[in-house]
């Protein structure tokens, strides 16, 4: 007998709706959303409906894809608006890389359609104020939001309200001139545990174990295979609150350079600071669309009229919110970069 469906619901913006007889894959996505989790599905709420059978034999008119060799699928896609359908074959591993590739940007696309942004970003709030921490792949956003959270000491578990808290770890939704949480593991990688060393002492062994070889294998790879060790916020950062919703103070842009300190830089460009924010949003969404155009699926009046939606937000988001380069040194130790970054970041939110 079919079991009922996962439901999540993502504030009053879109869902995703997942349906698998699989423990395994229940499991993956009731750790991954399930603080987003809710009974059914809201009637004419914008979502993604994903059906994954844990399976490698693959029915006719599936498009089969590998993903750095061990994750394995066969998928079809079916877009209509307010609705995408993904129905997927493959093995365990593949279960991350379709919440990756697949789910998330369905979920932008459904978003950007309510007229929210869903941007490439972690978040954390302080007095009902958030920043949000942008930039690609590597430029330290779970770093950055891991000291900031990180420097609050010991989290008690009565925290107070004007403490640092925990709002978005990989992407934050903002429209309505708000920012809104979207809960999800965290993805932990082995440079993590030199900046926030306290973050180790949460760990199981096995955790520990695998965060080492993960870390040794994207060295080896030379960045190429990037696989995290995940964590749920509450065994991150116990005690912590999730701030639901809260005010955008400030949108930084972080990259890497060889400097003594951080260093930030007014984008007073809106255009440029625009282009790059798509940039980044559209750079993660690079495998979805290559799965698109595999399967035949890819409509490039669908992908511009996506494009322009979304500088349109952007351009709303930046006129409203001031944006800023945050770079941050190669080089420094977990305190002196506390040190260095909180005062930056308190002064953004007027403390």
């Amino acid at each position: 007998m079919a079991l009922p469906p996962q439901v999540f619901q993502f504030h009053d913006i879109a869902a995703v709706e997942v349906w698998s007889d699989s423990p395994f894959v229940r499991a993956f996505f009731e750790a991954e959303y399930g603080y987003h989790r809710v009974e059914g599905l809201p009637d004419g709420l914008p979502h993604a409906f994903l059906d994954f059978h844990l399976d490698s034999s693959l029915p006719k008119g599936f498009t089969r894809f590998t993903h750095k060799l061990l994750a394995r699928w066969g998928y079809q896609l079916t877009i209509n608006p307010g609705e995408i359908d993904i129905r997927v074959y493959g093995n365990r591993p593949a279960v991350s890389m379709v919440h990756h590739m697949l789910v998330h940007p369905s979920l932008r696309w459904l978003a950007a359609g309510e007229g929210t942004l869903l941007l490439h970003a972690g978040a954390v709030v302080k007095n009902g104020r958030s920043l949000i921490l942008t930039g690609k792949g590597g430029a330290g956003k779970t770093t950055t939001t891991s000291l900031i959270l990180a420097s609050g000491g010991e989290h008690s578990r009565s925290p107070l309200q004007n403490d640092w808290q925990l709002h978005a770890d990989d992407y934050v939704f903002l429209g309505g001139e708000q920012s809104k949480a979207y809960v999800t593991r965290s993805h932990l990688y082995r440079d993590l545990l030199k900046w926030v060393p306290e973050i180790g002492a949460r760990l199981t062994p096995w955790e520990r174990i695998r965060l080492e070889l993960l870390g040794a294998l994207r060295k080896y790879s030379g960045e190429r295979i990037k696989w995290a060790v995940r964590l749920d916020p509450e065994r991150l950062w116990p005690g912590r609150i999730i701030a639901d919703t809260a005010n955008p103070a400030a949108i930084l842009l972080l990259k890497r350079a060889d400097v003594p300190a951080p260093k930030l830089i007014s984008m007073d460009d809106l255009y440029e600071a625009v282009n790059e924010l798509l940039e980044v949003n559209f750079g993660e969404a690079r495998h979805f669309l290559r799965l698109l155009q595999k399967a035949g699926a890819l409509d490039k009046q669908w992908l511009a009229a996506w494009k322009d939606t979304e500088r349109t937000l952007l351009t709303k988001l930046l006129v409203e919110t001031p944006a800023y380069r945050l770079v941050l040194p190669f080089s420094q130790t977990s305190d002196e970069v506390k040190s260095t970054l909180l005062p930056i970041f308190e002064k953004l939110l007027g403390v």
